[in-house]
């Protein structure tokens, strides 16, 4: 459903251990009274680059560990967590989960707006039912329209499934249709932004 209306760089971690190693095995190999002590100290290196994370190439060279995964944004709403797609722009709100063809579960579009407002939705160009839910700015659960049906095929404009807000709101959280029933979710209950959008949007 839709509203109505510079690269990063990473520094690479450079693990010395692997030049280290070469450097002492060859000032030794002339020494074999050295050699066995010199065996028990390559073991205890080897074991310091699994622990630092240190992946060592045919070469000797070294690369760090892969980086984490950025973090996703969610929301917590009735003691049910959802990871969301965020809908922030007017271009993203205006295009919201239209044409989508389906939605994990645990999944939604979370739509954040300047201000709280009489909202207005459509289901233009849906190919599954939602639950809507209108949140307001004190980050309180205001209502859900639920089973909000998809469009009859080849609709017209004026045959498209409108839905309003009862009331003021500042967000609005699409859900699978269902899924706020299964939860228990109802007028009242706290909303909270977590993840990569913790602390941000006023929730």
């Amino acid at each position: 459903m839709s509203i109505a209306d510079t690269p990063h760089f990473h520094r690479v971690a450079v693990c010395p251990y692997p030049v280290l190693l070469q450097s002492l095995t060859k000032s030794n190999v002339r020494s074999p009274g050295r050699l066995k002590s010199m065996q028990a100290l390559l073991i205890l290196m080897f074991a310091f680059l699994a622990v630092l994370g240190c992946e060592t190439t045919q070469d000797g060279s070294a690369t760090s560990a892969p980086a984490a995964p950025p973090e996703s944004a969610a929301v917590s709403i009735g003691g049910a967590t959802y990871s969301v797609d965020l809908a922030i722009s007017p271009e993203e709100r205006q295009q919201g989960l239209s044409g989508r063809e389906h939605m994990a579960p645990d999944e939604g579009m979370l739509f954040v707006f300047e201000e709280e407002r009489q909202l207005n939705f459509w289901m233009k160009e849906m190919h599954f039912p939602l639950d809507i839910i209108w949140i307001d700015a004190q980050c309180r659960l205001v209502e859900v329209a639920a089973n909000v049906p998809t469009p009859p095929p080849n609709a017209d404009n004026d045959e498209i499934p409108r839905v309003q807000s009862p009331s003021p709101a500042r967000y609005v959280l699409e859900l699978n249709a269902g899924e706020a029933a299964r939860n228990g979710l109802q007028p009242g209950d706290p909303v909270q932004f977590l993840g990569a959008i913790a602390g941000q949007h006023g929730c």
